[in-house]
C-alpha cells in the first residue's frame, strides 16, 4: 500500500514538472528555436513541444486502473499513448493554424484588444469542434460515436484555451505598457537632463560676456565716456538676445549673426582701428536654426588669440554659407596658427558639447592653418524656422 501511494506521489511530482515546465516554454516561446528562421515553421515546433508535455503529463497521471481498462497491454500500452500523442498534436496544430491564419487578417489587426479577442476564442472553439469531430469520426470507423460527448470535451477544452490566450496576451500587453511607460520616463528624464546641461552652458557664457564687457566699460568709463556709453548699450542687447531667448536651445543664423556681431562692435568700441571684421551670409540662410552662442565664442576666440595676444590689428571674417554637405559657419582671422595640437578653451569645447546634445553626429568642426587660418562648423542636419519663414 505504501509503495503504491509512493508511486503515486512520484508520478504527481513528474507530472506537475513537466506543467510546470511546459508553462516555462510558453512564457518563452518567442525566444526558442531562433535558428529555425521561418516563423511558421518555428511558431508551430514550439506549440507542439509544449502540446507533447502537457499531453504527456496528463497522461502519466492516469491510474494504472485507466490504463488496464483499456485491455491494452505492454507494447499496446505505448501504442496508444503514442496515438493520443498524435491525436493531439493534430488538434493542437489544426487550431493554432487555423487560429493565427484569421487573427492576422487585415480586419482582425484593426479591432480593439476585447473584439480581437472574442474573435479568437471563437476561432479556437469553431476549429476544435471541427477537428474533434474529424478524429472522432475517422478514430469510430468512419462514423460517428458517443460524438455529443466528444463535442461538448472539444468546446471546454476550447474555452479554456482562449481564455488562456487572452491572459497571456493581457499579459504581455500589461508589460509592453509598462515597459513603454518607463522608455517613456526615461525619454523625459534625458530631455531633462539634456536641458539642464544646456542650461548650464548657457549660464556659463553669460557671466563670461558680462565680465569682458564691464571691464571693457570700466576703463573706457574713465577715458572716453561716450565709448563706455556706446558700450553699455552694446552689452544690453547682448544681453536682451541671451534673456528673450532663455527658454531655447536653438537660435536662427540670422540672430546668432546679430549677437556676434555685438560682441565685435564692443571690442571694436575697446580697440578701435586694431580690430576690423566683415560679416557675409547668404540671404536664404537667415531662418536655418543653429545651437544658440554657437558663433560668438569662435569670434571671441580669434579676437583673445589675435588682437589681446600680439597687438597687432587684427582681421576677423565671419561667412555663413551653404554646401552639399549642409550648412558651414566659418570664422578667418590672420591671427597666430593654430599649433598641431589643439587644447580648445571652455569657449570652444562648450561648442562641441551643445552640439553633441542638439546634432549627435550630425555636425564637423574643422580647425585650419592653410590656405587661411579658419574655423569652420559644419551642420549637416538643416533645420529651418517655421513660424518666421
Amino acid at each position: 500500500m505504501s509503495k503504491q501511494i509512493l508511486i503515486q506521489l512520484i508520478v504527481i511530482i513528474c507530472s506537475t514538472a513537466l506543467l510546470g515546465f511546459a508553462i516555462f516554454l510558453l512564457s518563452t516561446y518567442k525566444r526558442m528555436l531562433l535558428g529555425i528562421k521561418n516563423l511558421w515553421l518555428r511558431r508551430n515546433l514550439v506549440v507542439l513541444c509544449v502540446a507533447i508535455l502537457i499531453m504527456t503529463a496528463l497522461l502519466t497521471l492516469q491510474s494504472p486502473e485507466a490504463i488496464s481498462s483499456t485491455k491494452a497491454k505492454g507494447i499496446g500500452i505505448v501504442n496508444l499513448m503514442l496515438k493520443q500523442l498524435a491525436q493531439t498534436a493534430i488538434i493542437v496544430l489544426f487550431v493554432f493554424n487555423t487560429t493565427w491564419f484569421v487573427i492576422n487578417l487585415r480586419f482582425a489587426k484593426k479591432l480593439s484588444f476585447v473584439k480581437h479577442h472574442i474573435l479568437v476564442i471563437l476561432t479556437i472553439v469553431f476549429a476544435a469542434l471541427i477537428i474533434y469531430a474529424a478524429i472522432n469520426y475517422v478514430d469510430s470507423g468512419m462514423k460517428f460515436v458517443n460524438l455529443h460527448a466528444t463535442l461538448v470535451f472539444a468546446y471546454y477544452n476550447a474555452l479554456i484555451t482562449g481564455f488562456i490566450y487572452t491572459a497571456v496576451s493581457y499579459v504581455d500587453a500589461e508589460r509592453k505598457r509598462k515597459l513603454d511607460e518607463k522608455e517613456l520616463e526615461l525619454t523625459k528624464l534625458l530631455a531633462l537632463k539634456t536641458k539642464a546641461e544646456l542650461d548650464a552652458l548657457h549660464s556659463k557664457i553669460n557671466p563670461h560676456f558680462l565680465y569682458n564687457a564691464l571691464n571693457s566699460i570700466a576703463d573706457l568709463s574713465i577715458t572716453d565716456g561716450k565709448k563706455g556709453r556706446r558700450m553699455t548699450i552694446a552689452l544690453a542687447d547682448l544681453f536682451r538676445y541671451s534673456i528673450n531667448y532663455s527658454n531655447h536651445n536653438y537660435s536662427t543664423v540670422k540672430d546668432e549673426v546679430e549677437m556676434a556681431e555685438v560682441y565685435l562692435q564692443i571690442e571694436k568700441i575697446r580697440f578701435e582701428d586694431q580690430l576690423n571684421y566683415s560679416i557675409k551670409i547668404q540671404d536664404e540662410l537667415h531662418h536655418y536654426l543653429v545651437p544658440r552662442f554657437i558663433l560668438q565664442p569662435i569670434v571671441e576666440n580669434a579676437v583673445k588669440h589675435g588682437l589681446k595676444a600680439t597687438g597687432k590689428i587684427t582681421e576677423i571674417e565671419v561667412e555663413i554659407s551653404s554646401s552639399k554637405d549642409g550648412l558651414l559657419l566659418a570664422v578667418a582671422d590672420n591671427g597666430p596658427s593654430f599649433p598641431a595640437e589643439i587644447s580648445p578653451g571652455y569657449g570652444v569645447k562648450s561648442i562641441f558639447d551643445k552640439l553633441d546634445l542638439l546634432f549627435p553626429s550630425q555636425y564637423e568642426v574643422y580647425f585650419a592653418n592653410e590656405p587661411r587660418k579658419q574655423v569652420t562648423v559644419i551642420i549637416k542636419k538643416l533645420m529651418k524656422d517655421e513660424p518666421a519663414i
